[in-house]
């Protein structure tokens, strides 16, 4: 088995590709899912509002598949935009570009959808305020997908850093940085999310106290995100090695 320097960085290469697209799947995946769900359910209870809930739903997916995309782009660069190596710090990078962009599109993924299905189960109470609930939907979903584009971020940083050693302490600060990020970048994806869904839900059950509720699900989801913000100043800490 030849364990070359340059046959390390492929396999990392293909392994950050791989685990890249593999979670940002997950999360997707489960926040379509949900989505689905939901607006199947909300139809059946509403029948007349169905045209009204299956365009939100179409909407909500929409945004909940930007993590999943994210992910895929940066698999493809992986696979096709990077030149060959032979440093086993960019096996390194390019691995943990993987975890960055895997574990943050996952957390996105599901609670992005979770913001599309309260939406969906509104708008079956009262499809008639499709207006205020879709424009509470995105706004709750732009700040779930926030965390993805900070790992998005790192993903880049680590495939495009300037040269680097190949010492051990070099390549665990890369591994590390990818790990960070993304791990970082999970609950406050989730969590903001879930913070925009029962903002949304509110909205449905009284639309009248809009901008209060928006704000109290605004202040909610900084709060939430704050905590993927330390993620990605210790990451880029890590990366230029500071």
């Amino acid at each position: 088995m030849d364990v070359s320097a340059e046959n390390v960085v492929k396999c990392s290469t293909l392994l950050g590709a791989a685990f890249s697209i593999g979670m940002g799947a997950i999360g997707a995946g489960i926040g379509l899912g949900i989505g689905g769900g939901e607006a199947a359910r909300a139809s059946a209870r509403q029948p007349s509002g169905h045209n009204t809930i299956f365009k939100t739903m179409l909407l909500g997916q929409a945004m909940t598949e930007t993590a999943a995309i994210f992910a895929l782009l940066v698999s493809f660069m992986l696979l096709f935009a990077l030149s060959s190596s032979a440093e086993l710090s960019s096996a390194a990078a390019r691995l943990g570009a993987g975890f960055a962009i895997g574990f943050g599109a996952l957390g996105s993924g599901i609670g992005a959808g979770l913001a599309n299905a309260m939406a969906c189960r509104g708008l079956g109470r009262r499809p008639e305020i499709s207006r205020d609930v879709n424009m509470m939907m995105l706004l709750g979903q732009s700040f779930a997908q926030s965390t993805v584009v900070f790992a998005l971020i790192i993903a880049l940083l680590l495939l495009f850093r300037p040269a680097a050693s190949s010492d051990m302490p070099t390549i665990c600060r890369f591994l590390g940085a990818g790990l960070c990020m993304g791990l970082g970048a999970v609950g406050p994806g989730f969590g903001s999310g879930l913070a925009g869904a029962y903002g949304v839900f509110g909205v449905s059950c009284n639309a009248r106290q809009k901008q209060t509720i928006m704000r109290t699900m605004l202040i909610g989801q900084s709060v939430s995100q704050s905590t993927a913000i330390y993620a990605l100043v210790i990451a880029i800490l890590l990366i230029f090695g500071v």
